[in-house]
Formats: structure tokens, C-alpha cells, sequence
């Protein structure tokens, strides 16, 4: 991209800053952020221009709107009518139903976007998600994201949201209630450590990074993906199915092999051995 007015609303969040430090050349940088002044602190020793949201998207090519999914919406609606017809309309969030049918509302040219890695990561070989929703002008973010050799997917939101439900949804939510258990336990966290094996370590310390981030940010994600109420029942359901064949012998093994169809077993088992390999490594 070359001589485009570009902004970020929410360019002062790290995600907006990130984005930004990758597109500021030669294009023309604009940022908002919660106040003018916020913003004002991000931009001025980059050289990026600033202002509320509602006046930096007149008259840009490109308007990224990267404030948290709670209040996407909302955002969306507010600068929506400043947009202009043909500028291209993306969100970086992690649903894409919503935003993108918002931004349709707006925009001749929308895209959806999901960046699926930390804003501290490098984006060569990072999965981005791309939900091209209206005209043709989403190729210039495809074409950002291949320079910086990003691993590009192509999909519907509502396809995205359903794979968002299993993949964060239902993983966060898992987490969240192994947490709960392991917290109501009899056992200090000095006492699992010393009966715990690298698989045990691995699992909880994936749990312990999750709990290590924001809570705002994984609560949105519970909340505001249309598809993960869904989900949620279903785990609560399946725990509640497997619970009532433990100590059948027969149907707990029927159970097994069934759930083992689902997956790469041979891969995972692999993968895995790597993983157990380093970690057991790195006590010693």
C-alpha cells in the first residue's frame, strides 16, 4: 500500500500501534484512541496524525477499527456515517458476524479480519483469518499481510465464528473451569507442582498463561461470539454423559475410541513427545 490515508481507530491500543508501525510507510497515519489526548501521546513521536474517531475516518482509503469486541459495535455504528462510501471498512476482532454486518451498513467495501497472534509477535508465518464481505478493495490488506508473510485463510464470518467457538470458546471456557476445580482443591500450588508430570505441567501452565492476560478480554470473547452459548452447553452436556459411564468398562471404551476419531492422533502423539521431551529437559 502507497499513498493511502489510513485510520486506525483505536491506534493507541496495541494491536492499533502494531498495525500502524507496519503501514506508516509512505502512507498517511491516523489515530484515535479512549481521548484526543491519548492519542495525542501515541502519535506524536511517530509522526502519525490524530484526532476523535469520527474525524480521522473522513476522506481515509482505509479505516481499521481495533478497540475491544465489547464496544465494537458500537464504534462502528458511531464512525459509520463519516466513512465514505468506497473506503475500504475492516475490524481486527475476534467475531466476525457482528462488526461485519455492521459495517456493511457504511461501506461499499468491507472486510473482516482476524489477526490471530499477540501484537509483540512478528506476523511472518501468523494465521490471519480474512472474511472479504463486500467489494473488491479488501486485496490491499491482503496484499499488506502477504508482504509481511503472514499465513492467509479465507472464510465466512459466520464459518469463522462457529471454528471461534471451538477454538477459543471452548478452550478458554475449559480452562476456566479446570482453574475453578484446581482452585477449590485441598492442594496448594507447591503440592501439584511436586506431583506433576510434563503433561500435567504443559496443560496447567497454558491455563496460568490465560489467566496471566486480561479478564476483559477473554470475557468478551465468551460473551460476544453468537455461537458459544452454544458450546458451552454442549461441554456441559458431554461432561455430564461421560460421567455417567465412568465404571462401565465397555461404554467408557466405546466413548474412547469414538472421541478418538476426531483427531490426529498419530501427530499429536508426536508433537507432544516433543514438547514433553523439552520440558522434561528443562527441570532437570
Amino acid at each position: 500500500m502507497i499513498d493511502r490515508k489510513i485510520a486506525i481507530v483505536g491506534g493507541t491500543g496495541k494491536f492499533g500501534q502494531h498495525l500502524a508501525e507496519r503501514m506508516d510507510d509512505k502512507n498517511e497515519i491516523f489515530i484515535s484512541g479512549k481521548t484526543v489526548e491519548d492519542a495525542e501521546k501515541v502519535a506524536e513521536g511517530r509522526g502519525w496524525n490524530y484526532g476523535p474517531s469520527t474525524e480521522i475516518v473522513e476522506g481515509a482509503d482505509l479505516v481499521i477499527v481495533a478497540v475491544p469486541i465489547a464496544v465494537t459495535e458500537d464504534v462502528i455504528h458511531e464512525i459509520g456515517p463519516h466513512v465514505e462510501d468506497d473506503a475500504l471498512f475492516c475490524d481486527i476482532t475476534s467475531v466476525k458476524q457482528m462488526p461485519v454486518e455492521a459495517m456493511t451498513e457504511y461501506s461499499d467495501e468491507v472486510l473482516g479480519m482476524h489477526p490471530m497472534y499477540a501484537p509483540s509477535n512478528s506476523i511472518s508465518g501468523q494465521k490471519v483469518v480474512m472474511c472479504p464481505e463486500k467489494g473488491k478493495k479488501w486485496s490491499m490488506m491482503e496484499e499488506f499481510w502477504e508482504e509481511h508473510g503472514a499465513d492467509l485463510h479465507f472464510t465466512e464470518p459466520e464459518t469463522h465464528d462457529k471454528a471461534m467457538s471451538l477454538v477459543q470458546g471452548l478452550m478458554h471456557f475449559s480452562e476456566l473451569v479446570v482453574a475453578d476445580v484446581i482452585r477449590k482443591s485441598e492442594l496448594s500450588g507447591d503440592d501439584m507442582e511436586e506431583f506433576s508430570s510434563p503433561v500435567y505441567q504443559l496443560i496447567t501452565d497454558l491455563t496460568a498463561r490465560m489467566l496471566n492476560q486480561k479478564p476483559g478480554l477473554y470475557g468478551s470473547i465468551q460473551a460476544e461470539n453468537p455461537e458459544n452459548g452454544t458450546v458451552r452447553d454442549r461441554f456441559i452436556e458431554s461432561a455430564e454423559d461421560i460421567r455417567d459411564i465412568i465404571g462401565d468398562e465397555e461404554a467408557f471404551a466405546g466413548k474412547f475410541d469414538e472421541l478418538g476419531e476426531e483427531f490426529d492422533l498419530e501427530g499429536a502423539q508426536n508433537r507432544t513427545d516433543l514438547v514433553i521431551e523439552f520440558l522434561s529437559e528443562e527441570v532437570r
